[in-house]
């Protein structure tokens, strides 16, 4: 009997090979297999939707091996992100800060490595889109393609394959992937040559952290005041204050979250990537700059892993009272496209407007 540990690199090579062989035998079929790199929160979950959609993927690497665990044995686990790119048609990646991106990318074991003619590299991170020019500049050096493909909604509307993404680079390359997008995202929005998704989306986060920290004082204000939160953001929800984040972080942080599924270093990574967009684009941020001050006392006082909707805990400190309240315990939402526009449908809570006398 062979050692467990020489059993396992022949398993890996057994799985290369079937997948090599099957990457031959596809090519001259319409429909794209897939590869993924990073198999973190949007890795598992792209996975997912595309395996329920009925699309082929045929490999996937993480950097740690056990985030690969519980998939279907057809999907090889590779040891470098090049041997994915050279397995699959599409490779797709989501990676947490541009140095990730960077180390995945290049290299002997890089995608850029991997990727063969005709191939795309569908990249959902929310990075430097200067990075992902260079990224494209070598790619196409070999007849293959990037995809600069940022993601909104939320982490439970992706899970749903709900979420929104702004996809920019080569238009064939687009058209050949769109169908895998499509498993995703319920909004697939095509923004032109590389390099202009990742506007709306870096500038969207910093509406969402904007709405965040008035929400906050809001709150404040409110509760303060003598009225119930719950019956505030109703409130709100009817007025023309109403927004898709005060529709979804209201409840979140009312019951304690704070949208801890997205970190506050990941988030201050994007406001920084706002940052060096404005100062490239010579424009002044007085407003956004107070905004990323807000959200540095926060990195500060509570750490890098306190969720993206942590702002509010420190009027909370300071003011020796949470943002709490009852009915939100089992909420969740669904969003779906209404002409163009994100539309939150609540799950599990009472919409009518609340009777205080009932309480």
């Amino acid at each position: 009997m062979l050692p467990r540990a020489t059993t396992a690199i022949f398993r890996r090579i057994f799985q290369q090979q079937q997948c090599r062989n099957f990457h031959a035998t596809r090519a001259v079929e319409a429909e794209p297999t897939v590869g993924l790199v990073g198999m973190g929160h949007v890795g598992k979950a792209v996975c997912n939707n595309l395996l329920r959609n009925g699309h082929t993927v045929v490999a996937m690497t993480d950097i740690v091996p056990d985030n690969c665990a519980g998939f279907p044995d057809s999907i090889a686990v590779m040891g470098t992100a090049r041997e994915v790119a050279e397995t699959a048609d599409i490779v797709v990646s989501g990676l947490p800060k541009p140095p990730h991106v960077l180390a995945a990318a290049t290299g002997p074991d890089g995608i850029l490595e991997g990727l063969q003619h005709g191939g795309i590299w569908v990249d959902h991170s929310t990075t430097d889109s200067g990075q992902n020019k260079m990224f494209e500049e070598e790619a196409s050096k070999k007849g293959a393609h990037v995809l600069e493909a940022p993601i909104t909604g939320g982490l439970d509307a992706l899970r749903k394959g709900q979420m929104a993404v702004w996809v920019a680079g080569h238009a064939d390359s687009y058209k050949k992937a769109k169908p895998v997008l499509d498993a995703s995202y319920s909004t697939v929005m095509y923004t032109g040559e590389l390099g202009t998704a990742m506007i709306p989306k870096v500038l969207s986060n910093m509406l969402c952290a904007v709405q965040i920290c008035a929400m906050s004082e809001c709150f404040a204000i409110a509760q303060r005041s003598g009225m119930d939160l719950d019956l505030f953001w109703h409130s709100i929800r009817a007025s023309a204050g109403n927004s898709f984040l005060w529709e979804t972080g209201g409840p979140n942080v009312m019951r304690g979250e704070y949208h801890d599924s997205f970190n506050m270093d990941l988030m201050c990574k994007d406001i920084q990537l706002c940052y060096d967009m404005a100062k490239a684009a010579e424009v002044p941020i007085a407003f956004l700059g107070q905004m990323q001050q807000i959200y540095q006392h926060c990195l500060i006082q509570f750490g890098p892993d306190v969720g993206c909707y942590g702002p509010p805990k420190i009027l909370e400190q300071a003011l020796g009272k949470e943002y709490r309240a009852k009915g939100f315990e089992d909420w969740s939402y669904d969003v779906e496209n209404v002409d163009g526009a994100l539309h939150v449908r609540h799950k599990n809570i009472d919409l009518k407007f609340p009777d205080p006398s009932n309480k």
